[in-house]
């Protein structure tokens, strides 16, 4: 019986979420339970009994006149939606998780970019060496966040088509969002935390002679470690909450999840282009300007500021899922 529910749930899922649709579900599991009942009585085995229900019950363009919904299978082409397998979706969810990971360490290589030259003056280095290394980062960043870009590009169509995945799928789903809940809040609190206490090592070491420079190499690790590390556990998080928005919440298949934490779609087509490459601007902005003014104790705040300006975009912009 769960093969024939599970067939049934495939049927309605982008059906609309009306009271109609739902009498019209209800009375078609009536029907198909109690046909596979007597099959089973006649001494049919389980798997010739199924086969037989989904062959008779199966199709609802054929019986969709008895069920009263004549109509609205008629309107069904107009909301077809894409269904994405439990492969497919398992094969994203692999490919989705490695691009937050390199995007992340992409992100550590921008933000520690000016540690080989805090260290190449602290040994007394040669200050070139410094510098050639700073524009290394800078460039093993971008290497690291056009690969983790590239990752997923074939799955542009999560977000460019309607799309809907089983109720199979979305308990699959939903078990590994509760499985990386625990690792989720961890990592997370450890991310602020090394975010919050980066002062820490300048305060300690600056009154020590010869190693105050440390202090702000520590500075930046931490800060580049603790970024990496929100940046890759609030993004995976958020796949798993955006995979079990993908079905409509005007539809059966969407009452399993609701659809608050898609990604934002925008009408206008530059602020499309510019939010494509809003962040890597804003690494750009934020080199830039800690370079020609030396205040990297200030400069920072244009990361919580971009958080901001951003919001306010997808509230303006954004043409909703």
């Amino acid at each position: 019986m769960e093969t024939i529910k599970n067939y049934l749930e495939s049927m309605f899922r982008n059906l609309p979420n009306t009271e109609e649709v739902l009498r019209a579900k209800s009375e078609l599991l009536q029907m198909m339970e109690d046909k596979y009942t007597e099959l089973i009585r006649e001494g049919k085995s389980e798997n010739e009994a199924v086969a037989k229900v989904i062959a008779e019950f199966g199709n609802l363009d054929e019986i969709a006149s008895s069920l009263g919904i004549k109509e609205v299978i008629g309107e069904r082409k107009e909301r077809t939606r894409r269904n994405v397998s439990l492969e497919e979706i398992t094969d994203y969810m692999r490919d989705r998780s490695s691009s937050f990971l390199l995007k992340a360490i992409g992100l550590f290589f921008f933000i520690t970019c000016p540690v080989p030259p805090i260290l190449s003056d602290l040994f007394a280095r040669r200050d070139w060496a410094g510098a050639v290394l700073l524009f290394v980062f800078v460039a093993l960043g971008i290497a690291f966040m056009i690969t983790g870009k590239n990752r997923v590009d074939q799955w542009h169509f999560l977000k460019s088509e309607p799309c809907s995945i089983s109720p199979a799928t979305t308990d699959f789903v939903s078990a590994e969002k509760r499985k990386f809940e625990p690792y989720y809040t961890v990592m997370l609190c450890i991310g602020m935390a090394l975010c919050v206490c980066c002062v820490i090592p300048a305060i300690v070491l600056d009154d020590i002679p010869d190693n105050n420079d440390w202090g702000g190499a520590l500075l930046f690790i931490m800060v580049g470690v603790g970024v990496g590390l929100i940046r890759y556990t609030s993004g995976r998080y958020k796949m798993y909450k955006q995979l079990l928005a993908l079905n409509s919440e005007d539809t059966i298949g969407g009452t399993y999840t609701g659809s608050k934490d898609k990604e934002p779609i925008y009408s206008n087509n530059t602020i499309r282009v510019i939010m494509s490459v809003y962040w890597q601007s804003i690494t750009c902005i934020y080199l830039c300007v800690s370079f020609l003014t030396f205040s990297w104790g200030i400069t920072w705040i244009i990361w919580p500021i971009a958080g901001i300006i951003k919001k306010m975009l997808d509230n303006i912009y954004s043409s909703g899922n």
